[in-house]
């Protein structure tokens, strides 16, 4: 099965986007980057905003050999 998505610009963006802000803070030229990118087109902010959804929601789901323990 493909994932749709894995074609789509906007959503690697965001994810890519979503990526770099969890792995270190943002510093003042990628903050200011982000914040032009969100504000081009609402489609980027809707995929931002749902990237960092699954990214919460992948944390909180444990690690498959984790469960039944």
């Amino acid at each position: 099965m493909t994932n749709p998505r894995e074609n789509d610009p906007v959503w690697q963006a965001a994810l890519d986007w979503v990526l770099r802000a969890h792995a270190q803070p943002l510093d003042t030229a990628s903050a200011s980057e982000l914040a032009a990118w969100l504000e081009r087109d609402p489609a980027h902010r809707k995929a931002y905003e749902e990237a960092s959804r699954v990214w919460l929601l992948t944390g909180l789901v444990p690690p498959a050999e984790d469960q039944g323990k």
